[in-house]
């Protein structure tokens, strides 16, 4: 059975009902106008790879490559011809002869009437040779003077033949190097789908955060609109004891309306980070859901404190990216072209054998009688030699060949070191988001200490609306930029695992090398 390495052939199934399942993992239902939906981070991703339209179009494609694969064999498939044809020829007679005044009369008129029939099998080996069997027959009907039956002749005979190509397109390497490149193909394809789907997990994750951060923003934001408030109602209560002026009332006031103003753009926001996220993980297989509420309910707050050290990331990257893998795939297939384009720089020389027995009568039941007499066998060999002079084709496509294979090695090295430098940047930005997390988390609490301290100092007429309105907004800004800092770090930690190739196993996925036999043929469609 064949197991195609990508993650857009995992293994999905129906079991005792309508729930479609993933490794033991329900995907997630489809959204639904009326209730919201709690969605955790492991069943988004499991229902983004059940659902995505890109993954469904690399699907196809690595289909579509494994049939080329299949296709391939067809030139070593068994081949059933027929060959027949039928001529006649008419011979005017001839004028009379005379020599030495003697009439040597003339000959007659005669008819030519000609059947040839062959039809038997013919195929190719995997070490290239060719091989035909077949049965041939042969009717030669002669009417003289319009006379009929005066020359009748039956033959038939049945025929082993094998051609063996010494030279050009000999070896079974180039037999099979057609089957080969298209088992390439096919690795090639799934590989490219494994690290599409690579990219889409990972969109699917910062979208995923994304809504938990918009979400966290739009609660700020109705929290900014409550102090607001609260610091105009305080303000207003000064005014009215004479304890501030006017304008102070009327700039507490602006500022309720500006943070009013803040908060329904936060929940515009938070609206189309939840469209963002429905596309990659529900569409299109819940078009009437774009109504419902998503609830993201994976913590983001405890994360791994543990992560690879970038010398054993990079050593993995190496070993298990995708386009690291698909570069080599494409070297090592480049090299099969090489192969290919030297061997049709050969000349040809073929060696063909040839067995079979014939048979003659002149009666076409007496004919095939005779067919099994052994004396009457046919042996013979052929050598057939050819040199193209010049062969500035094969000449040339051999340097093109070449090149593509050199280009192939230079393409993987780049893939190689941008790997390197994309794991050491994401591995410098994991530990830049951890001092973050703990800089935001001691800011905030600071922050929070001051705005506390200074509203006490308004409420005993040591301070001022405009001090406490500062205050109020560096708090703000504060609990945001640590909301933003854990997010960061949960989002960094996915680009770092991603660097390495190994973001699809948080789905429980395992990369396994395609069954892909070379010495059997798969069956017919």
């Amino acid at each position: 059975m064949i197991i195609l390495t990508a993650v857009l052939l995992l293994a999905f199934q129906i079991e005792g009902g309508d729930e479609l399942e993933f490794n033991g993992r329900q995907v997630a239902p489809p959204l639904s106008a009326n209730e919201p939906l709690e969605l955790s981070l492991g069943d988004a991703l499991v229902t983004a790879v059940a659902n995505n339209l890109s993954l469904a179009t690399t699907r196809l494609d690595t289909e579509a490559a494994m049939d080329g694969f299949r296709a391939a064999w067809g030139d070593f498939d068994t081949r059933f011809f027929v060959d027949a044809s039928r001529s006649e020829d008419n011979q005017p007679p001839s004028p009379i002869n005379f020599v030495g005044g003697v009439n040597l009369g003339s000959n007659p008129a005669a008819e030519f009437d000609i059947f040839n029939l062959r039809t038997g099998l013919r195929g190719k080996l995997t070490t290239g040779t060719t091989w035909q069997l077949d049965v041939g027959h042969t009717e030669f009907r002669r009417t003289i003077g319009g006379v009929p039956g005066h020359t009748n002749n039956f033959t038939a005979d049945w025929r082993l033949s094998l051609t063996h190509p010494l030279l050009r397109d000999g070896s079974g390497d180039y037999a099979m190097s057609g089957v080969a490149l298209a088992a390439h193909d096919v690795r090639i394809a799934a590989l490219s789908g494994e690290d599409t789907a690579n990219d889409i997990l990972q969109g699917v994750i910062q979208s995923y955060w994304n809504l938990v951060f918009a979400i966290h923003d739009a609660a700020t934001r109705e929290r900014s609109v409550e102090l607001a408030n609260e610091l105009r109602e305080i303000t207003q209560r000064k005014f009215d004891q004479g304890l501030q002026n006017r304008i102070d009332v009327i700039n507490a006031e602006a500022e309720l309306a500006n943070r009013r103003q803040e908060l329904l753009t936060a929940r515009n926001n938070l609206e189309q980070s939840s469209d963002d996220l429905f596309e990659q993980v529900f569409a299109p297989d819940a078009l009437a859901g774009w109504q419902g509420k998503l609830i993201p309910v994976t913590d983001y707050s405890h994360l791994p404190s543990d992560v690879r050290s970038v010398e054993t990331a990079v050593a993995i990257a190496l070993a298990n990216r995708p386009d690291i893998l698909n570069a080599k795939l494409v070297v090592d297939r480049a090299e099969i072209e090489v192969q290919r384009a030297e061997n049709q720089g050969q000349a040809r020389l073929d060696v063909t054998g040839t067995v079979g027995i014939n048979s003659l009568n002149t009666n076409t039941g007496k004919t095939y009688q005779t067919l099994g007499d052994r004396r009457n066998s046919l042996a013979s060999v052929a050598v057939a030699y050819e040199l193209p002079l010049g062969n500035r084709s094969a000449g040339y496509a051999l340097r093109r060949r070449r090149i593509e294979w050199e280009r192939s090695r230079v393409a993987l090295r780049d893939v190689e070191l941008k790997a390197i430098s994309e794991v050491r940047q994401e591995a410098r930005n994991v530990a830049l988001q951890r001092e973050r997390v703990l800089a935001t988390a001691e800011t905030r609490r600071l922050r929070s200490e001051v705005y506390e301290g200074e509203k006490r100092r308004l409420e005993n007429d040591l301070s001022t609306p405009f001090e406490v309105r500062e205050d109020q907004r560096d708090l703000l800004l504060a609990i945001d930029d640590e909301t933003r800092a854990q997010l960061d770090l949960a989002t960094a930690l996915t680009s770092y695992k991603a660097a390495q190739g190994d973001l699809l196993s948080l789905i429980g996925y395992v990369r396994q090398d395609a069954d892909l036999p070379l010495d059997q043929a798969p069956p017919a469609p």
